[in-house]
Formats: structure tokens, sequence, C-alpha cells
């Protein structure tokens, strides 16, 4: 199972797994526009200073020629239904997805992965209008109690503080199942809401 990582969720993996783009145990990848995102735009690199050592880490999917067709047919499927205003069921209101939203969207609906995103909105937009081919989502804190599970990575203190660093700067509430798991492995409680 391979799942696409969105720009929150690389935010809060990368440092309790700077492995996770270069070693195929993580089962995560991302693509360029997620890389860009977090290499050029300036709020990263003074909010998250610590990004520039991990810069070589970040390696995206290559895409060949046929899936980046499929990835182009997606995005413009997409980007229609949220110009002509596309309700989401749930809430009431109009989706609303960024460029690099889109992109992701397009992405983990052409190559098949899952995706972790903070983005409910993302998320529900792929659930609603793609239910068909969207593989489902995964919190960033689910990745990490499996990461753990498989005893791909050992829960120490530095990785709790890069946690709640995380919570601090840039918080997506994760789900409580996911909450309770990460207790039950760590002994440690989820810092964040």
């Amino acid at each position: 199972m391979f799942i696409l990582c969105d720009t929150s969720s690389v935010l809060m993996l990368l440092r309790i797994a700077p492995d996770m783009f270069i070693d195929d145990r993580y089962e995560c990848v991302t693509i360029k526009d997620v890389h860009d995102e977090i290499i050029r735009t300036s709020k990263f690199k003074s909010k998250y200073p610590w990004t520039r050592e991990l810069r070589s880490k970040i390696k995206p999917l290559s895409i060949n020629a046929s899936q980046n067709k499929t990835i182009d047919l997606y995005f413009s499927a997409i980007s229609e239904l949220i110009n002509v205003g596309t309700l989401n069921k749930v809430t009431g209101r109009l989706f609303d997805l960024s460029f690099p939203d889109r992109k992701i969207a397009a992405s983990t609906l052409a190559l098949g992965y899952k995706i972790t995103s903070g983005d409910a909105g993302l998320v529900a937009f792929c659930e609603q209008e793609f239910s068909n081919d969207f593989k489902g989502s995964v919190s960033p804190l689910a990745i990490i109690n499996r990461w753990i599970e498989r005893k791909t990575i050992v829960w120490d203190d530095r990785k709790q503080e890069y946690l709640a660093d995380w919570a601090e700067k840039y918080e997506h509430r994760q789900p409580k199942k996911d909450k309770i798991a990460f207790r039950k492995l760590t002994g440690r409680k989820y810092e964040g809401s």
C-alpha cells in the first residue's frame, strides 16, 4: 500500500522519518508539486527552517508520460467541478481546492494510491466525486502508528518532541482512534488535537 502525502503530512512526518521518500518500507510517496511547494515557498523556509536540511530527502515520484496524461485528465475534471461550484453534501458548502490540492487529488486518483492529508475538504471531495476511483485516506498519525507497529521506526523522546512541535505550528485534527492507538503503542499521549 503506497500513500501519497500532501504538504501538511510531509511537514508532520518528514522529521520523524527522514527517509520516508527514499525507503520503500515507509510506503510513502509525494509529487513534484508538493516537493516544489516545500522547497520554494518562503513561508515554509521561515516557519520550518529544518526543511533546508532535509531537502535532498524529499524525492518526488517519477511519473511517465502515460501516467502524466491520466493525471492531467483528472486535474481537468477536478478543476471543472471546482469552477462550476460543487457542493459538499455533508457541510453544504462549496468545495474550494487550491491548485496544489487539485494536483494531489488528480495524482492520487490517477495512480491509485491512498492519500494522507490534513485537509478534510480534499479528502471529502475525492470521496464524494470520485468514489469509484478513490482508494481512501489515512491520517498522518495512523501512518506513524503503522511504522511503529512494523518496527520501521522506534519511538523516542526526540520524535515525541517533533510531534509536539508540529502540533504547535500546524495542527490538523487527528482521528480519535489513531490517538488511542498511538497511546497504546508508545505509552505517550498525542500532543495535538
